[in-house]
């Protein structure tokens, strides 16, 4: 009996690591397996709260750096290169705004917009980007800083999202302010822990 009341403790507590260890949504389709990502970029068009706008540069930054920690990709496109080409060409910019439009008001991975994008980058795999929560609030006596960010890694040829994943930080204070931008950073490495493995 106190050997079974051991190894029920023993689970229990790999269990409650496993449960602290994982992130709030992952999202992974049944044939991503078959899809193996060779050239990605982060669409400079990131979802950011109202009135932090400004910040945009910095989370792409966060996502491209987690993405090429992976080394799952030949090459991440640089997110000034691919800002300066969608400033620069009005076909491209069109196709980001109509795709990110349609996938975050009607949850649709418009299949022409992704191959224009993937075509005009020379890109595979594209990845997008949003933010749901960012600053610094106050709960009762408790004062935080929060992040919460959710990342989908599209087929450009197809327009397929094979994966999609999202997570919130909270990091407590008394005096100083958390960085933002850095808590973005280490939750995007995080989030790219759990990208779904090529077959």
């Amino acid at each position: 009996m106190a050997r079974l009341r051991a190894i029920l403790c023993s689970c229990m507590v790999m269990l409650t690591m496993t449960g602290c260890a994982s992130i709030n949504y992952n999202e992974i389709a049944p044939n991503a397996g078959a899809f193996k990502p060779k050239v990605a970029v982060v669409l400079p068009a990131i979802k950011m709260p109202e009135g932090v706008e400004q910040e945009v540069d910095k989370v792409v930054k966060a996502i491209y750096d987690a993405a090429v920690a992976t080394k799952r990709f030949d090459r991440v496109m640089d997110p000034m290169d691919a800002r300066f080409q969608m400033f620069n060409n009005r076909e491209l910019q069109d196709a980001v705004m109509s795709y990110t439009t349609k996938l975050r008001s009607l949850g649709v991975s418009d299949k022409e917009s992704c191959r224009k994008i993937g075509e005009i980058y020379q890109v595979d795999t594209i990845i997008v980007g949003d933010v749901g929560k960012w600053g610094h609030v106050k709960y009762a006596d408790e004062k935080a800083g929060e992040v919460g960010l959710a990342i989908k890694m599209v087929d450009a040829a197809t327009g397929s999202v094979y994966w999609k994943a999202s997570h919130t930080a909270k990091k407590t204070y008394s005096l100083f302010k958390p960085d933002l931008v850095d808590m973005a950073a280490d939750l995007s490495k995080k989030i790219f822990d759990y990208m779904p493995k090529s077959k």
